[in-house]
């Protein structure tokens, strides 16, 4: 497909008119008006971006290719290749290696799957087909080497199955199908070729992490509870895992000190060679910059709540959902963000439909939508010792969608944390515990007098550099067809202004 590219060289100023976005490169992909179409993109920090374009029929839905662009940080196409997927068949969700991108396509209601296997050097594609063993609910998907692991439900119990390339056939791992288990995540360990599957016990009204270790053959190796520690009433509610060397992993999460999915604090664990060597605790109310959501007044109201309660000896009790990333390995250890959030039902949902379906016996699903308050950073040494913590304000930033909304880069010894809200990306610099300067908003636009496009997406790329997507209307010469649609996609270099 042709691409025009344009040289538009404009800023983006910022409230504070000191600092700018430029807009370093653009291209328009034209859409194809016959095809349902939409994109996605995937950075690939200094080796440029792989750009997805999935293309369906609008009357006819057995009918869809994927066509993927491999760009270098210039925006120059390197490549592109067509995937025609076999029909019946719906996209799940893709997995990033090295070198590789893997999509999961399944048929539903049936145990068939198709991965596709995308070089990102040479841009070609492999597919793999082949059975489940029934119909899984797929939640989770990784490779290690030439397996794929795929986790879920199957039958309302947790289930992962390792599929080999070679014999394009699964296994189910063993000791995870169990009523009393769910899991919460699957991550490969290529340092020790390992996969691990973190899940929540509950078990006699008490709950905790385990990790189920198995080889890339699905081998079981090992499983450990965290944490270990004897009439501990910590509960771990979540895990990220962080390989350090051959020996030694982080793991990192949120805790509470009850069943429920409201955190008390963050926790991180040294685990070595499989076993716990010591957790760190860090309660909401012992960070310096949890509460910077609050107005200062607010912010000072609080603190003495806690010191009061300290002084009465009593432990002050804030619970907040929180959404964790991935872990970010640094030179002293490792880098956590966590967005706060809450969920209530949406505002446009039927609160008849649901009482009439209850009424049904239909089974409901209830339609929520999550509001954004704000987003704690903090980093740990590798002994796991929090170093420094501080907040980014998100200003109720509400998403239909539990996801992460938070970008993270580097600018020289800061970092850069951004979201997008209606159109305008916030941008803070901070530096450790300290924010530099005021929060910063970039208006983004389809042209000059447009209003900021509120159906844009934004996404970190590599050192003070960011991508933005989405749709906008173009010219055309035709009178008959006075505006074409095409998908925009636009290199954005943040400059600090002095």
């Amino acid at each position: 497909m042709k691409y025009l590219l344009y040289t538009l060289f404009f800023g983006l100023f910022s409230a504070s008119a000191v600092a700018q976005l430029n807009q370093l490169e653009q291209i328009d992909i034209p859409k194809d008006s016959k095809f349902d179409e939409s994109i996605s993109i995937i950075p690939l920090d200094k080796n440029g971006m792989l750009l997805t374009l999935q293309k369906e029929g609008f009357f006819n839905r057995n009918v869809a290719n994927w066509v993927f662009y491999r760009y270098d940080t210039n925006l120059n196409e390197r490549w592109q290749t067509t995937l025609n997927l076999e029909a019946g068949f719906e996209s799940v969700m893709s997995y990033q290696s090295e070198n590789y991108l893997f999509w999961l396509f399944q048929e539903p209601e049936t145990p068939k799957i198709i991965i596709a296997r995308l070089d990102l050097v040479r841009g070609e594609i492999d597919e793999f087909k082949g059975k489940l063993l029934g119909n899984v609910e797929v939640e989770f998907f990784k490779v290690l080497e030439n397996t794929a692991f795929l986790g879920g439900s199957y039958y309302e119990k947790p289930i992962v199955i390792s599929f080999s390339f070679f014999h394009q056939k699964g296994t189910v791992l063993h000791g995870l199908y169990d009523e009393h288990l769910e899991i919460n995540g699957l991550e490969v360990d290529d340092k020790r070729n390992e996969v691990n599957v973190i899940v929540k016990e509950r078990r006699k009204g008490k709950c905790g992490l385990a990790i189920q270790t198995y080889s890339a053959e699905g081998k079981t190796l090992r499983t450990i509870h965290v944490p270990d520690l004897e009439g501990n009433s910590v509960s771990f509610i979540s895990g990220k895992m962080l390989p350090l060397n051959e020996k030694e992993t982080l793991l990192v999460g949120n805790y509470s000190n009850n069943c429920n999915e409201f955190s008390k604090g963050l926790y991180l664990t040294r685990l070595e060679e499989g076993l716990e060597k010591g957790t760190s605790i860090i309660k909401f109310g012992d960070m310096k910059n949890f509460f910077a959501f609050m107005s200062p007044k607010r912010q000072e109201k609080m603190k003495e709540k806690i010191e009061q309660k300290k002084k009465e000896g009593k432990e002050p009790n804030f619970s907040y959902k929180l959404l964790v990333h991935n872990l970010l390995p640094t030179e002293k250890g490792s880098v956590l963000i966590a967005e706060i959030y809450y969920s209530q039902p949406k505002s446009n949902s039927s609160l008849s439909a649901s009482i009439l379906g209850a009424r049904l016996g239909d089974k409901v699903r209830r339609e929520e939508e999550y509001t954004f308050t704000h987003a704690v950073i903090c980093e740990f040494d590798k002994t796991g010792k929090i170093l420094w913590d501080n907040a980014l304000v998100m200003d109720n930033l509400v998403s239909e969608d539990l996801v992460e909304q938070v970008q993270v880069s580097k600018l020289n010894d800061k970092w850069l944390l951004a979201y997008l809200k209606k159109g305008k990306i916030n941008l803070q610099q901070l530096k450790e515990s300290d924010h530099v300067g005021e929060k910063e908003t970039f208006e983004i636009k389809t042209d000059e007098k447009a209003k900021p496009d509120e159906e844009a997406n934004v996404a970190a790329w590599y050192d003070q550099n960011f991508v933005v997507w989405g749709t906008r209307k173009v010219e055309t010469k035709r009178s008959d067809d006075p505006l074409k649609e095409v998908f925009y996609l636009r290199k954005l270099g943040y400059e600090k202004g002095r």
